[in-house]
């Protein structure tokens, strides 16, 4: 199926790398220069929607392969990713 994106979930089946959304930690000595560690995480596959100036932190997409990469960017602390939320169940 070419083309086909599953929209629910951060995989491709369009032939593409697997996607999953991250918020990446920024150090303390870093948050000065957070826009230069989002630059840097650009440059190695990171698609950044957001920065949380005030928690340091950037949040986004990157490939499934590529987290270790991200965390060994100067200025990373730490790349966690997105967990799965199961609804809440209802008590009668």
């Amino acid at each position: 199926m070419p083309g086909f994106v599953l929209r629910s979930a951060s995989w491709r089946i369009d032939g593409r790398r697997p996607r999953v959304r991250v918020a990446v930690a920024v150090t303390d000595d870093a948050v000065g220069r957070i826009q230069q560690v989002a630059a840097a995480c650009r440059a190695l596959g990171f698609e950044h929607h957001s920065t949380l100036y005030g928690v340091g932190v950037l949040t986004g997409f990157v490939a499934a392969d590529g987290l270790a990469v991200l965390r060994r960017v100067s200025g990373v602390l730490a790349v966690e990713t997105e967990r799965a939320v199961l609804p809440r169940a209802r008590c009668a």
